[in-house]
């Protein structure tokens, strides 16, 4: 049965986005969300005095002593969140008309995460694309959501894209940390520990600007993050992660050798730090995870191969339907 959107939590981490902030606040407080919680990491730029012009008695505002950090302000502004469901929305993101309401349906017993297609927005210009096509909400298993990701790249996207039921979410801090990508540990969790529902565009807007954070991490730290998370989900006891994480660092590994070139020709980061960080990429494979790649392996040259055929945006029913249809002939 659907939940209530009362029944949600929207938590709205924020750090130096005051003109932005507004827009996601408002759009928030025009759902029927049970509680706003907006947590400012000390920026110090008038975010609070712009937010105390808000008297809904939904919106609490918090202001850190200290900078945590992006995803350890994250975890701090989770904590106080009391609903069952949480909606994280990025500051510079916003819910869209019946958004909320959209996330809400699809949230029936057994889900643990609701994503939806967003619809991308140019800060500047307003133009609008999507990264994703999506037809008809389609719900489905933990291990199908791996191998859609494996097949597409990381689907789930960034926590604002996301919707999920408190009690599967991560609160290890290790796994809130800036230097993992905690969108996808998160995410990865949250979808072993139950059925994913995928949305069609509708429900959220992303908000597109040159100051986001993986257009400014940089080489080394974006390949820090790569290997750190594949270490991380390898070592988790939910099923299926184990294997996701191998065949992620596997199909990625083309990606992360571009990063690591990218960081060699700029100079701007030591040369020996980024060839130790790219091997470990073969040198963190156990013996039994080489044979488990191997003997994965005709799973892995399709994904690679799915990847290749790929175009933007990507036709996610095609995904699913190849999924399903190799499912049946192994089966078969």
């Amino acid at each position: 049965m659907p939940i209530k959107e009362s029944d949600i939590s929207i938590v709205i981490p924020t750090y130096k986005y005051r003109d932005k902030i507004g827009r996601a606040v408002r759009s928030a407080l025009a759902s029927g969300a049970g509680e706003i919680i907006v947590v400012d990491d000390c920026g110090k730029d008038g975010t609070i005095e712009m937010l105390s012009e808000f008297s809904d008695s939904r919106l609490i505002v918090h202001e850190n002593e200290r900078n945590l950090g992006l995803w350890e302000n994250h975890l701090n502004a989770l904590g106080m969140a009391t609903k069952p469901w949480i909606k994280f929305i990025q500051a510079d993101d916003y819910l869209l008309v019946d958004g909320l309401a959209a996330y809400a349906a699809a949230a029936e017993t057994g889900v643990s995460v609701v994503w939806a297609v967003p619809t991308v927005i140019d800060d500047a210009t307003g133009k609008k694309w999507f990264f994703h096509f999506l037809r008809e909400p389609i719900r489905v298993c933990s291990r199908t959501m791996q191998d859609i990701c494996l097949s597409s790249g990381w689907i789930l996207g960034s926590p604002s894209h996301m919707m999920l039921r408190s009690d599967v979410i991560e609160r290890d801090s290790s796994a809130w940390r800036t230097g993992v990508s905690a969108d996808v540990i998160v995410g990865s969790i949250a979808a072993a520990r139950g059925d994913v529902v995928l949305l069609p565009a509708g429900p959220l807007a992303q908000g597109a600007h040159p100051l986001q954070d993986a257009k400014t991490q940089g080489a080394l730290l974006g390949l820090k993050r790569s290997v750190r998370t594949i270490a991380f989900l390898r070592n988790r006891d939910e099923e299926g992660l184990r294997r996701f994480a191998n065949h992620w660092a596997i199909l990625n590994v083309s990606g992360m050798f571009r990063t690591t070139l990218r960081g060699l020709v700029s100079r701007d980061v030591p040369t020996f730090e980024l060839l130790y960080q790219f091997s470990r990429l073969i040198t963190d494979f156990t013996i039994t995870d080489w044979r488990s790649v191997v003997r994965d392996r005709v799973e892995i040259l399709e994904a690679m191969r799915c990847r290749r055929r790929s175009a933007m945006p990507i036709e996610l029913d095609s995904v699913f339907q190849a999924l399903a249809c190799a499912k049946s002939e192994v089966t078969a």
